[in-house]
C-alpha cells in the first residue's frame, strides 16, 4: 500500500501574538495541537505588502496524489481571486487533499460553491485592501512632495529680490541677467514668487 505524506502550510506576520490568526506563531501553535507527525512544515513568511507564496509553490512541486495539505485557514493560500482559481486547478491536477478544520478541498468536493464562494470574497477583500493601502500611500507621498514645495515657495523675499524684480518689471529678462548674473528660469520663478504675494 503507498504511503500518505501529510504536510503542515503556514503563511502570515513573523509577530509572536499568539492570539493573532495571521501571524506564524499561532498556526504553528494551532496544527501542534493536532498531535499529527507532519513529514515536513512549509512556511511562508509575509514582510509588508509582499505575501508572495515561494514554500507553497515548493510544496506543490513536492506532494504526490493522496497526499494532505493541513493549514490552520485554507484561504492563507491565497491572495487573490486569480491565486485561488489556480490553488483549485493544481488540487485537481496533483490528486491531493487541502484539510483545515473550516472544509477539506480535494477532487470530490474543491468546487463546494458556499466555501468557493467564501474564499473568492476574503480573496476580493484582500485585493481590495491592498489597492486602498497603496491609494493611501501615493496619496502621502503625493502630500510630502506638495509640501515640500510650498516649503521652497515660502522662502523669505528679500530686499534684493525685490530690487532684482523692479529691475525685471523695468526692463526685459535679457538686460536683467546681465545686470544680476541670474538665469532666466530663476528670474521667472522670483517674479512669480513676488506676484503670488
Amino acid at each position: 500500500m503507498k504511503h500518505m505524506s501529510m504536510y503542515a502550510y503556514v503563511a502570515g506576520t513573523t509577530n509572536n501574538d499568539i492570539n493573532d490568526k495571521g501571524s506564524i506563531a499561532c498556526q504553528i501553535d494551532f496544527l501542534k495541537q493536532t498531535n499529527v507527525d507532519y513529514d515536513a512544515y512549509f512556511i511562508d513568511t509575509f514582510t509588508g505588502v509582499c505575501q508572495a507564496r515561494f514554500q507553497l509553490q515548493k510544496l506543490l512541486m513536492v506532494v504526490k496524489p493522496g497526499d494532505m495539505i493541513d493549514v490552520m485557514d485554507v484561504s492563507n493560500m491565497t491572495s487573490n481571486v486569480r491565486e485561488l482559481c489556480c490553488l483549485l486547478d493544481e488540487i485537481e491536477d496533483l490528486q491531493i487533499t487541502i484539510f483545515s478544520d473550516e472544509l477539506e478541498m480535494g477532487m470530490s468536493n474543491s468546487r463546494e460553491p458556499y466555501y468557493v464562494a467564501k474564499m473568492l470574497c476574503r480573496a476580493d477583500m484582500v485585493t481590495m485592501m491592498q489597492r486602498s493601502s497603496n491609494r493611501k500611500k501615493m496619496c502621502q507621498m503625493t502630500h510630502q512632495i506638495d509640501l515640500h514645495r510650498d516649503k521652497s515657495n515660502k522662502r523669505e523675499i528679500t530686499q534684493q529680490d525685490y530690487q532684482i524684480y523692479n529691475l525685471l518689471m523695468k526692463s526685459d529678462y535679457r538686460t536683467t541677467q546681465q545686470a544680476t548674473g541670474l538665469s532666466r528660469s530663476t528670474l521667472y520663478r522670483l517674479k512669480k514668487r513676488i506676484q503670488k504675494r
